[in-house]
């Protein structure tokens, strides 16, 4: 730092964020205008390296407020409203379409084909991705590779409604038969909004019906969470702390009542 010279100080000092909270998006458009104003800036090593680490850092946090970089705990919470937004903003599209083009921006990222430009008025947009280190996509990766398995597993369920396989019952030892099971998954879909009362009213009213099998309340959620990934971490961390679901009486309501009976009967 103390060998730089007065045009290295003065370009340092601008290519640093200014102090105080900033939106990664503005300094990614800030820093790129800077790039296409200073034009020598790749030929000097230690500038154009600091470029490149503030540019890593702050795509990282732009790109984690973007839909398609959530992590799956995070994308599972909010997966019915991106379902239901899509929906509303494609005409004749259905969850199917969703996943597809969900599961193709995930395998762009897994491919490392993604592309991400800033658009900088009176220059040639800037492609950022060229800047970057080579394991910065690695988490993403990771993220990505999960979130695929989630919507595999959720269009095979999809799938089976449609087609109406009815002869595999994954859990034979929760649901009386595969019809069960089937709108179990359809009920969850469609009607989980508050985690505990849902699955409690749920959970009891089946009991109830003799149309699951006699199973601990602790059991069914750690099912729910571990292996048919229902319900999130947080919820099930939540869940814990509670340590069991609520009676039938206590997290009844009419329309989680009507909701079952349109379901399963």
């Amino acid at each position: 730092m103390n060998n730089l010279t007065n045009s290295q100080e003065s370009i340092l000092n601008k290519l640093l964020p200014k102090l105080g909270k900033t939106e990664p998006y503005e300094e990614l458009l800030r820093l790129s205008l800077l790039f296409r104003q200073i034009k020598d800036i790749k030929k000097d090593n230690f500038l154009f390296e600091k470029f490149k680490a503030i540019i890593n850092n702050q795509l990282y946090f732009h790109l984690k407020s973007k839909e398609e970089f959530y992590d799956l705990d995070r994308f599972k919470d909010i997966y019915k409203r991106l379902v239901e937004e899509f929906i509303e903003d494609n005409i004749d599209a259905d969850e199917n379409d969703f996943i597809e083009k969900y599961i193709n921006s995930q395998q762009e990222i897994i491919n490392k084909t993604i592309k991400y430009s800033i658009e900088i008025s009176s220059y040639k947009p800037l492609e950022l991705i060229q800047f970057l280190k080579k394991d910065f996509f690695d988490e993403f990766i990771r993220s990505s590779k999960k979130k695929i398995e989630f919507l595999e597993n959720r269009l095979y369920v999809l799938n089976a409604f449609k087609t109406e396989v009815n002869e595999v019952n994954p859990y034979p030892l929760i649901f009386v038969s595969a019809d069960i099971y089937l709108k179990f998954i359809e009920y969850t879909h469609k009607h989980i909004i508050d985690y505990y009362l849902d699955y409690s009213y749920l959970k009891k009213r089946l009991e109830n019906l003799n149309l699951i099998h006699s199973i601990k309340d602790n059991e069914f959620m750690r099912i729910l969470y571990e292996e048919m990934e229902l319900i999130s971490k947080k919820d099930y961390e939540e869940y814990s702390i509670k340590n069991k679901l609520s009676s039938l009486n206590k997290s009844s309501s009419t329309n989680r009542e009507n909701n079952f009976n349109n379901i399963f009967d």
